[in-house]
């Protein structure tokens, strides 16, 4: 089974429809969605219409809790706080309804109870997994509470990241991952980056692949019309900012 983990979409429309297409390229078998739908850019309801006939399974980010009004946004900064409330006011009723229902995560992937899927990590769906603290106390949980877990996905921070763990040994990074072939007795974090606002320095949308049968994962980047997104960020007047940083990929 191939499964292609999408995240942080963040109303781009030009990134999420060059992922879908080339998802759709490679014949890939079931998407899934580790959240953040809304949020920074000027298409949420084209977003949220896009994603959710073609994922599997969706968890919610910490953008869409904002945009339904579970999640205060006062703890934003100002560009991601001004984002939001454009949001709410923005998106038709029934996309706020279909936001407001997203499932909480972690969840396990339906086909395969090795596979879970955060936003943030297993212990809280809104702490970063950034450091070597919240690696160990993702691995604590996992150890604790999802034991029959092998690869754990994680969204939230925008940037790919491989993490492994063999046995009780130390964990390791691989920042830069492209394709890495999963050792079976080793449990991994994996982050496939955002769809739609890259921070890693690269302007190209980003993805994953996991095959369950090779047991590979492939980390994908994609073009997309950069310049299109900005532009209707800008005529929609949210924060230069997120046009700004579109193209810088940060």
């Amino acid at each position: 089974m191939t499964v292609a983990i999408i995240s942080d979409i963040h109303a781009n429309l030009e990134g999420l429809s060059a992922v879908l297409a080339e998802i759709d390229s490679r014949g890939i078998d079931t998407v899934v969605c580790l959240g953040d739908l809304v949020g920074y850019g000027a298409d949420p309801d084209a977003c949220v219409s896009a994603v959710m006939p073609r994922c599997a399974q969706v968890v919610r980010g910490n953008h869409d809790k904002a945009v339904a009004g579970i999640l205060d946004v006062e703890w934003f900064n100002p560009a991601a706080r001004a984002a939001a409330l454009w949001t709410r006011e923005a998106v038709r009723p029934e996309t706020l309804e279909v936001i407001r229902g997203l499932q909480q995560g972690p969840c396990v992937l339906a086909q395969d109870e090795s596979v879970l899927l955060c936003h943030g990590t297993p212990f809280d769906e809104d702490v970063y997994l950034l450091d070597d603290g919240s690696i160990l106390e993702t691995y604590e949980a996992l150890d604790a509470q999802f034991p029959a877990a092998r690869v754990c996905f994680n969204g939230h921070t925008h940037v790919p990241l491989v993490v492994s763990r063999r046995g009780d040994g130390r964990p390791q990074a691989l920042r830069k991952p492209q394709e890495v072939e999963l050792d079976a007795n080793s449990v991994y974090l994996i982050n496939p980056g955002s769809v739609g606002q890259p921070r890693d320095g690269i302007a190209l949308a980003s993805f994953g692949i996991l095959d369950t049968g090779r047991m590979v994962y492939t980390n994908v980047r994609t073009p997309f019309e950069v310049q299109e997104t900005q532009r209707k960020i800008l005529q929609a007047g949210l924060p230069q900012s997120l046009a700004r940083r579109l193209a810088e990929g940060r």
